[in-house]
């Protein structure tokens, strides 16, 4: 794909129209459930096999979406590739990651609520599952945003966010975080070092290809190994 970063590895994908609109429902933007036979969620079960095959069956239990610029689909590709797993008996956890636009929560219908990620790093309580949407679908729990005040970077910067990550390594098959846009911050890369591995999302007409670059030679540098890119061709 044109697209595709410096990395280290193959682009996995290529997604047809994925990217969520401010007018759609949430079932329209969980195309897995909406609309399963579709196209759209053909090439999430295409990459969900690649998952499984190529990082999860590796032992790998964590992936950062990450894209290089606002509205590009990560929160989109996030959150049905974590149905998708979920669907195969894959034990899922679907992060928030992003607490300064968070959106996965309206991508459930009925929005989910309730304390967050944010929460939990905050707290001190030792439980993610305390701060948990459980059982959202079968095999499939969300770990919202929460409740977003003060330098949320510092929250992503402590100590508790390394640990916190490896109790859900521990409880879960995988865990795959939405990210920020790496251009806006350093949320998305510190993410990314922390899980060890990420997925870049770029969207036609609207990424350059030297800001993919960019973001994969990035998050190199942070060795937090780019497995591939999804583009997104809406």
């Amino acid at each position: 794909m044109a697209l595709a970063p410096k990395a280290e590895g193959p682009p996995l994908a290529t997604l047809a129209q994925t990217a969520p609109q401010g007018e759609l429902l949430a079932a329209d933007r969980n195309v897995i459930v909406s609309d399963p036979h579709g196209e759209v969620a053909e090439a999430i079960h295409a990459l969900r096999a690649r998952i499984q095959t190529r990082h999860i069956e590796a032992g790998r239990r964590a992936l950062a979406i990450c894209g290089p610029t606002p509205e590009v689909g990560c929160t989109f590709v996030a959150v049905n590739l974590a149905v998708a797993l979920s669907q195969i008996g894959v034990k899922t956890l679907l992060v928030d990651g992003d607490l300064r636009t968070p959106s996965v929560h309206g991508y459930f219908n009925p929005a989910l609520k309730g304390p967050g990620l944010a929460d939990c790093l905050r707290s001190s309580s030792d439980s993610v599952a305390d701060f948990t949407n459980q059982d959202v679908l079968p095999n499939l729990d969300v770990l919202i945003a929460g409740e977003i005040n003060g330098a949320t970077h510092e929250l992503l910067a402590s100590e508790k966010f390394p640990d916190l990550i490896n109790a859900c390594l521990r409880d879960y098959d995988m865990t795959i975080v939405d990210t920020p846009p790496a251009n806006g911050s350093a949320d998305s890369l510190r993410i990314s070092t922390v899980l060890g591995f990420s997925l870049i999302v770029a969207r036609k007409s609207r990424s350059l290809v030297s800001d993919v670059r960019v973001l994969a030679d990035h998050l190199k540098k942070e060795r937090a190994r780019a497995i591939g890119t999804v583009l997104n061709t809406f």
